[in-house]
């Protein structure tokens, strides 16, 4: 199954990931130029969310995929040319607009900052702008990757953010003692160029060909291609095709949102700036940290899943549909609540270990201040996963308007609620709010989802989050007794806390994994056997060709 391979390299990717942010903080620390980097990298990454690659995908992939289960292949590469020449264009536009507002962007993410850190002000305005680009890049890339993702070819797509990580350690380990922060950001924008550049030969293997040329590409790694009949090209704009315009119509809705859900994440950078210069860093220091095992399991059975959810819903096969997206939602609970767990009984232990490095030695405030931020997104990071394979089933069924409407109870929630806290709680209260949001969101959209596709298999799906949640007792209970005693015997020098956490770990999965097996939990041999699967064909011929693109 894809999932197998495409879980290993995010997985890759994520632990490559988590030594960006460990080289980061090391070479460049946690203090006010790293806040002025997060907020710059904030905007360019919300509205690449919004109008690039995530929309973008999110829009593409079930046009483009319902056009193959159709046959209908030159108009689908058609709507892909079409497409992308739109979105190059207007996404542009909005790159250059970005770049010569930058100053306006920043006061209105950074209020207060004008008058009381004018140097970091100017600063983040610096790299704010060397950073817009990267909207226009990752909109074409994001096209790419649902037209690989359409063919179930995951690999390209998978090992572009391995290299995009591995640009950026590079970038800032030969460059920072010179240019600073500014080399953080120009690796971010050289690692979105080759993200693109390295999806380019797996898009043109399997592009369209005209006549007795036929067409590239089914299914992966193939080494035939099929006779297609003679007839216009499909390398030409065609901007009143039905397809085009559905793609815009589900866009709409898709940005919307997506612009809903980002919004909380950009609120709470806002709300992070009137604590200080530095907290906006340890809340994006934190969530790099939640987002290791939602990429590592969670974005990846989603990504899977999701064009097969694609084709089930234009061919009306809603039996198949619901027992992909029970399996799904059961697996990535089963997945990500160990880990919610250990992110809750060890947060400082583990932060101190990852960031507690270089420049960063001795910052007893970045420590606790990330710490608190970690913990308060535990509580809801099972459901966050969750509910980024529930909005693409929505988007499977092209009812892209639903998850609006949750969106919109969510903003203003979070809104409330984090303004409410932060002063109380610190960064602490900002994630607190967004786990809440989270919960709230995972349930109305199971609630909306259900009628419109027979059911949601709640029972079955509750039994299990309900045992993992279950074993999830030993596991605290194991992984924090395991800490506590190494800790104090053995101190917090490097190679102490090396043990001390990462035995805490081993003992705190291994006592999850007796409980799970006690308990009799299917998902155990699922996950597994998911896991052992290589590259093989399913029954509907799908397969992964890692020799022709590795």
């Amino acid at each position: 199954m894809a999932a197998g391979f495409l879980m290993l390299a995010t997985a890759g990717s994520r632990i490559l990931g988590l030594v960006r942010e460990i080289v980061m903080v090391g070479y460049l620390g946690m203090d006010a130029e790293m806040g002025g980097f997060t907020v710059a990298m904030k905007v360019p990454n919300l509205i690449r969310t919004l109008l690039a690659d995530t929309a973008l995908s999110a829009a593409f992939i079930p046009v483009f995929s319902g056009l193959l289960e159709k046959e209908r292949r030159r108009e689908a590469w058609q709507t892909a040319f079409t497409v992308t020449v739109l979105a190059t264009g207007v996404l542009g536009v909005v790159t250059v607009l970005g770049m010569i507002f930058a100053p306006e962007v920043v006061k209105v993410v950074a209020p207060g900052w004008s008058s009381k850190y004018p140097d970091t002000v100017e600063l983040t305005i610096s790299l704010m702008r060397v950073m817009f680009p990267t909207v226009m890049v990752m909109g074409i890339a994001g096209i790419f990757m649902g037209i690989l993702n359409s063919y179930d070819h995951f690999t390209m797509p998978a090992v572009a953010p391995i290299v995009w990580n591995v640009i950026i350690i590079g970038v800032v380990v030969v460059f920072s003692d010179k240019y600073g922060i500014q080399a953080l950001a120009w690796g971010v924008m050289l690692g979105t160029v080759a993200e693109l550049l390295i999806q380019v030969p797996s898009v043109w293997k399997r592009r369209w060909k005209r006549g007795g040329d036929g067409w590239v590409g089914p299914p992966d790694g193939a080494a035939t291609a099929t006779a297609t009949p003679a007839g216009p090209s499909a390398w030409r704009l065609a901007l009143r095709s039905a397809e085009v315009r559905r793609v815009g119509i589900l866009l709409g809705p898709v940005i919307l949102s997506l612009g809903i859900v980002n919004f909380n994440s950009f609120i709470g950078t806002v709300v992070a700036a009137l604590i200080g210069e530095a907290a906006p860093a340890y809340i994006d220091k934190a969530f790099r940290l939640f987002q290791l095992p939602q990429g590592m399991f969670a974005i990846a059975i989603g990504t899977v899943l999701f064009p097969a959810l694609s084709r089930h819903g234009a061919a009306k096969r809603m039996a198949e549909f619901r027992e992909d997206l029970s399996l799904g939602i059961r697996q990535i609970f089963f997945v990500t609540l160990p880990f919610a767990a250990f992110f809750s009984v060890l947060s400082v232990p583990t932060i101190r270990l990852i960031y507690e490095h270089g420049a960063v030695v001795g910052d007893e405030a970045a420590i606790s201040g990330t710490g608190s931020a970690l913990l308060f997104f535990s509580v809801g990071m099972a459901f966050v996963s969750v509910n980024t394979l529930l909005n693409r089933a929505f988007y499977s069924i092209q009812k892209a308007w639903v998850p609006l409407i949750m969106g919109a109870v969510n903003l203003a929630v979070n809104a409330f609620l984090m303004l409410l806290l932060y002063k109380p709680m610190g960064v602490g209260g900002i994630t607190l709010a967004t786990s809440v949001v989270s919960v709230i969101n995972f349930f109305g959209l199971m609630a909306l989802l259900g009628p419109r596709i027979g059911g949601v298999d709640a029972r079955r799906v509750a039994w299990s989050a309900g045992r993992a949640i279950i074993a999830l007792v030993p596991l605290a209970a194991v992984a924090y007794g395991v800490w506590y005693g190494l800790d104090a015997a053995l101190g917090r020098s490097l190679w102490a806390q090396i043990v001390s956490v990462g035995l805490a770990y081993l003992a705190g999965g291994a006592a999850y994994m007796l409980a799970v097996w006690a308990l009799r939990m299917p998902e155990l041999r699922d996950v597994v056997s998911l896991l052992r699967r290589r590259r093989r064909a399913t029954e509907t011929g799908e397969m992964i060709d890692r020799e022709g693109d590795l």
